[in-house]
């Protein structure tokens, strides 16, 4: 039976005749359940080497199509509108011109747009026809034909508003017989970038301790001080692959304790880099507006107090299955989930699904009508008294682990001469998170219109206890 989540690779389980091919898969096989879920699936999915610290990709979503009037005006069509201006209803002028601001972008860009365009209004249902792009007094706009087809008998008002003007769609393009050809329009991916990190986890056992026969370990201390290191680094990796941040220190730290100070002191040869994990690859978190958004803040925004309503969780729900696959993984927190089981006996279906199609994870399939979110309960999230109260959704199959060196034991350590033994667990690797929301990173101008990708990952925080 294939895996239940979606961008695994192989049958659901390690066969007889296969084996961990690196230590984060062994992270996998020996702690399905353990503390470190997301660095275990991320053994099973898509990695790929990197050559260089800093690596890049590029992503590209549906075109910029849409975007909302933000100034509207029918007397004067040699300027620019300002925000905020609107042509009455009953209007009769025949060629108004519109300021616009395309999703994702930024007010008065109209590179999405070409004369010839047709524009549907989506609050008035009117029709336009781009007759003229201009740029008179610094700010670009497009003039217009109102009522394509003589729908109305009164022409509607046309609203420009910052945040909620109407609404306008491309519904296709129309030229004149004859006519030479029209501009062309090319779309930009857009161009996001993270960084490897150095994860080091070393262990140290004098020679007489390895030689010590443990009453309580008959395998011997430095066999379990390795399964016990490994599962620290998985640890690091977890957290970081969860909650690091991305940076670079390139200046030397200047710390003024009596303590020793960092023996990795960044200076002109040395750079010290951290990986971003993907809670900071999502959208800036919404914490205050009634409107449920894909990286929402229960706990703080005053209208839910930390009440999760079933409202709220299918709004949310809706908005991250818009994009992606029809399946996700969500970590969960273990007050979270007693939220979602006491929701479940309401209205929808919260059931395990067999351990032989998730690599021996055990998770729960939670069926929605948009599509289906398996549930694990972290034990890191439930761990921690913030964390246990928040839901972590991922797309698995839009994750890629990137590395220099994957997961490596490294032996002999020790400086020569030493009565010791020091190994050490080693990886220097980051997280490529496709389809995160997050802005183009690109060169600017001259890459617009850069298409900025929807999110196929989103979290919920904050979730106290359940609001009906």
């Amino acid at each position: 039976m294939a895996a239940a989540v979606l961008g695994l690779r192989g049958s659901g389980g390690f066969s007889t005749s296969e084996r961990p091919k690196n230590f984060r898969q062994m992270i996998m096989l020996l702690f399905p359940n353990g503390d470190a879920p997301l660095t275990a699936i991320l053994s099973m999915l898509r990695s790929q080497e990197t050559d260089d610290p800093e690596f890049s990709w590029f992503e590209k979503g549906l075109p910029v199509q849409r975007g909302i009037i933000i100034g509207a005006d029918e007397a004067d069509t040699s300027l620019s509108p300002a925000i905020g201006d609107i042509v009455a209803a009953a209007d009769t002028t025949v060629e108004i011109a519109l300021s616009v601001l395309p999703d994702g972008g930024s007010n008065f860009d109209t590179s999405w747009l070409k004369v010839g365009h047709l524009l549907y209004n989506e609050v008035t249902e009117e029709v336009f026809l781009i007759i003229q792009k201009n740029a008179e007094g610094g700010d670009d706009y497009i003039i217009v034909s109102r009522d394509v087809g003589n729908k109305f008998a009164s022409n509607p008002a046309v609203t420009g508003n910052a945040t909620t003007g109407d609404g306008l769609s491309i519904v296709g393009s129309g030229f004149p017989e004859g006519a030479p050809i029209g501009a062309a329009i090319a779309y930009q991916p857009a161009r996001l970038k993270n960084f490897t990190q150095i994860f080091r986890t070393p262990l140290f056992l004098t020679r007489t301790a390895r030689k010590t026969k443990l009453r309580w370990d008959r395998t011997g201390a430095w066999l379990e001080a390795r399964r016990e290191a490994l599962q620290i680094h998985g640890l690091e990796l977890e957290r970081a692959f969860m909650f690091g941040e991305r940076t670079e220190f390139t200046t030397a730290f200047t710390g003024t304790g009596s303590g020793p100070p960092l023996e990795l002191i960044p200076s002109s040869e040395q750079v010290l880099r951290t990986t971003r994990g993907l809670i900071n690859w999502l959208p800036a978190i919404n914490d205050t507006t009634t409107v449920v958004s894909i990286h929402q803040d229960i706990g703080l925004a005053a209208t839910f107090n930390g009440l999760l309503t079933e409202k709220a969780f299918e709004d949310w729900l809706e908005i991250l299955f818009r994009n992606g696959s029809s399946t996700k993984l969500g970590f969960i927190g273990s007050t979270a989930l007693n939220v979602l089981n006491r929701m479940a006996k309401n209205k929808m279906v919260l059931q395990a699904v067999p351990t032989d199609r998730t690599y021996g994870m055990a998770l729960m399939e939670f069926i929605t009508p948009f599509g289906t979110l398996l549930l694990k309960n972290h034990p890191l999230m439930s761990a921690n008294p913030t964390w246990r109260k928040d839901i972590m959704a991922i797309d698995t199959d839009k994750l890629t682990y990137r590395y220099i060196d994957d997961t490596r034991f490294l032996v002999n350590r020790q400086s020569p001469g030493d009565d010791a033994s020091k190994d050490e667990y080693l990886t220097e690797a980051g997280l490529e998170a496709h389809f995160s929301g997050t802005t183009s990173e690109g060169g600017g101008a001259g890459e617009l219109p850069a298409i900025v990708t929807t999110a196929a990952h989103g979290r919920l925080r904050g979730i106290a206890d359940y609001g009906g």
